[in-house]
């Protein structure tokens, strides 16, 4: 009788190591599996689920679910590197909560269709607003603001930025001032008066999933706020 106790208490040991352990394991690789079926692509990709207690995963809903991968694509948004954090995630449904992490070596597309080089995002907040601070170098955005310049006006100038928020435009040898403004997500090189026409740098769309709702020139960088809808890009 004692010994069959023994080999019992053994047995449900061991099936509760297997559960509590070997859950995780397990939904990682399904969660990874509808990961890639929701059009999410990437190198080296590790998905890593957690639940405390580990049995909550059994019933669909996971405390976090990281993300770290390279060579990335999710929708229209491609990164060199991907570690992102979801919180509070239901898997069935696929309903998620929040999102903290970074995305480096970030490509999103200028309205001509242009790649747009932007060094890092940093993302935080819920699933559906979630607030995304990228960064791009200030040569990276002047020559982004001189070829839509000349993708949409067809005038080629030299563009120079300077903190917190000025252009200049030279054509011809002939400056002309200027601001870097955002609005209804898009952002826009407005120049002063009339002689040149406003100019969008980058805008929301199926393109780009990023609404931008702020802008600031650094001393080497220039900072971009706004939101992305990682809810719609993981669905």
């Amino acid at each position: 009788m004692r010994s069959c106790l023994i080999q019992l208490l053994i047995m449900v040991a061991v099936v509760f190591c297997l559960v509590w352990f070997g859950l995780p394991f397990g939904v990682s690789a399904l969660a990874t599996a509808a990961l890639n079926a929701t059009g999410f692509s990437g190198t080296d990709t590790k998905v890593e689920v957690s639940a405390n207690p580990p049995f909550m995963l059994l019933t669909g809903h996971a405390d976090t679910i990281r993300i770290r991968s390279s060579d990335a694509g999710m929708g229209n948004l491609h990164a060199a590197g991907v570690d992102v954090t979801l919180g509070s995630v239901e898997l069935l449904s696929r309903n998620i909560g929040t999102v903290t992490g970074t995305l480096d070596g970030v490509r999103v597309a200028a309205p001509n269709g242009d790649p747009v080089p932007i060094d890092r995002v940093t993302l935080a907040g819920s699933a559906t607003a979630t607030t995304a601070t990228a960064t791009l170098t200030i040569a990276e955005a002047e020559a982004l603001a001189e070829s839509q310049l000349k993708a949409q006006t067809g005038i080629v100038a030299k563009v120079t930025l300077k903190a917190p928020d000025l252009v200049t435009v030279t054509i011809g040898g002939k400056a002309q001032a200027g601001r870097l403004v955002t609005s209804n997500g898009a952002l826009l090189l407005v120049p002063a008066g009339d002689t040149l026409s406003t100019v969008t740098l980058i805008a929301p769309g199926t393109a780009n999933p990023l609404r931008v709702t702020s802008v600031t020139i650094g001393v080497a960088d220039v900072t971009l706020v706004g939101t992305i809808n990682i809810q719609n890009l993981l669905s």
